[in-house]
């Protein structure tokens, strides 16, 4: 299992990595006062914290992905049928000649997410306590909205950051990081009870 503690070790200098740079910005955010006014270099500061909530919460997600595989692939967990196959982002097709042809297939990060998160449920045998229907989804999604704008936007004002936006994405960490949390608890009781 040399292989899984090296991907464990990545994980962990990852997030540790990308934690540290949330937390670098978020004194540079400037007034969250919506009155006051925010000046050029607190305004780039609340678009890079915006992607770098967005940077860890993807990387973690990766991460947890690619665990959940390397485990069922050492016969560690079980997942349902399926579930390997699309967490494993592939697609296979033939081609006219009879060729198989692999590609890629990209999920959301909603999408993702949900996968992720579920199959690690059934994978240890214990669902994660993670409200997919309450107000931090809510604030998820539309803290995914504030970073799809910023990543692509359209007009100048996409590239603002007001307050609501910013309360949005830290409501949407907050919520992702008990779902991280979740994730963690239940993977460590299921490596006590079955000893990797």
């Amino acid at each position: 299992m040399g292989d899984l503690y090296d991907q464990i070790e990545e994980l962990q200098g990852m997030a540790r990595v990308l934690t540290e740079d949330v937390e670098r910005l978020r004194p540079r955010l400037g007034s969250r006062n919506p009155q006051d006014a925010v000046n050029d270099e607190e305004e780039m500061s609340r678009r890079l914290y915006v992607r770098a909530i967005f940077a860890r919460i993807e990387a973690l997600v990766e991460q947890h992905k690619r665990l959940l595989l390397h485990l069922t692939k050492a016969n560690v967990i079980t997942l349902p049928a399926g579930a390997a196959e699309g967490l494993s982002e592939r697609l296979y097709t033939f081609k006219d000649n009879g060729a198989v042809v692999e590609r890629e297939q990209y999920l959301n990060l909603p999408r993702k997410l949900r996968a992720v998160y579920r199959a690690a449920g059934e994978g240890f045998g214990e669902a994660l306590a993670g409200d997919f229907g309450g107000q931090g989804w809510e604030a998820f999604q539309s803290a995914i909205r504030v970073r799809d704008r910023l990543t692509h936007p359209k007009t100048f004002d996409d590239c603002q950051v007001d307050e609501d936006d910013l309360r949005q994405v830290d409501e949407a960490e907050v919520w992702y990081r008990a779902l991280n949390n979740e994730f963690v608890r239940i993977a460590r009781a299921y490596r006590t009870a079955h000893p990797w």
